[in-house]
């Protein structure tokens, strides 16, 4: 009897819808699209708030012209006739760079001591560096001076002992180091139990903060603290700071250094 064979039967081919999935591909990368412009517009504004901020430290003061730094050579020189300045006297010193190797000099010498950024404090000669609060400095300047001062990191707060456990990151070094001050513009009294050092910038935001924590330590040991200023201008990121160093300088040979200091920080909105 003959088999009769029968064809192997044929798969049904499916249709595939390929206008569906281009309208799907499509929807994707409009998303895709939106996303990328939206990371870069994003960015492009992060961008110019951190270069806002290291430009000009903190808000600009009222009455500035808006763009103007507070800190622009013409506005160092209106302060100067603002306090009382010879301002033919400071304007000759400011635009002359008189006082370029008198900064150069302190930020040098803040290189030697290892201060890496601005405000760096010297407490008798412990080294904090930063806007700590004022709670963490009226620690140290009380331990001072009640002579409970020590150079055993476990002897201070657990506050602290996290900045001084470990050297090699350390913000707070308690072996103390000798720094002549005596040139400097100081205020408080000089045979003071206490005495500061800060190298500072008044560009920097974070010395723009620490302004209002040295006048707290100012108003609460007016007879304890001597504060020394010293100049360490970042000038790879403070476009306005080198000159703004130099004016104090040049404010402080008609001894009016902390008008000057003190009116550049309010200006900026201190």
């Amino acid at each position: 009897m003959a088999v009769k064979k029968t064809a192997n039967p044929v798969p049904e081919k499916k249709v595939v819808d390929t206008s569906a999935i281009i309208n799907r591909l499509s929807q994707q990368f409009n998303l895709l699209a939106v996303l990328i412009v939206a990371l870069f517009l994003f960015q492009g504004y992060t961008f110019y708030r951190v270069k806002n901020i290291e430009t000009t430290g903190v808000a600009a003061g009222a009455g500035q012209p808006a763009g103007e730094s507070p800190l622009s050579e013409k506005n160092l020189i209106a302060y100067a006739d603002e306090i009382g300045l010879d301002k033919k006297k400071f304007e000759q010193c400011l635009t002359s760079g008189a006082k370029v190797d008198a900064v150069a000099a302190e930020s040098a010498e803040a290189a030697s001591l290892g201060v890496q950024g601005t405000p760096g404090f010297f407490i008798n000669g412990k080294f904090l560096g930063g806007a700590f609060p004022f709670e963490n400095f009226k620690e140290i300047i009380d331990k001072e001076l009640d002579g409970t001062s020590s150079t055993v990191c476990t002897d201070y707060s657990e506050t602290l002992q996290t900045y001084c456990a470990d050297p090699a990151t350390a913000s707070f070094k308690l072996d103390p180091v000798q720094i002549d001050v005596a040139n400097a513009p100081s205020i408080g009294p000089k045979d003071a139990k206490v005495t500061i050092v800060e190298y500072s910038d008044f560009e920097c935001p974070f010395c723009a903060r620490a302004f209002a924590t040295v006048e707290q330590i100012k108003a609460a040991y007016p007879k304890d603290v001597r504060i020394v200023y010293k100049q360490l201008p970042l000038t790879q990121l403070h476009q306005n700071a080198q000159k703004a160093a130099e004016a104090s300088l040049c404010a402080y040979d008609q001894g009016k250094f902390w008008e000057m200091h003190d009116k550049m920080f309010q200006a900026q909105g201190v």
